[in-house]
């Protein structure tokens, strides 16, 4: 597992076979599945933030 925090290379892969198990590992592969992470981070974090704000605001 410590190799796999030192090496961006091993964390794309990661990503990759999480998001996309039946691809290659190709660039175009990798990409996608950097996107799709950067994608849902996103989307959650946005949720995260409706829920806040609608837990406040009592709506």
């Amino acid at each position: 597992m410590a190799a796999i925090r030192t090496n961006g290379l091993e964390q794309y892969l990661a990503l990759r076979r999480y998001y996309l198990p039946h691809e290659p590992d190709d660039e175009e592969s990798i990409a996608r599945a950097l996107w799709l992470d950067e994608y849902f981070a996103k989307t959650r974090a946005n949720k995260t933030a409706e829920g806040i704000a609608i837990a406040l605001n009592g709506t």
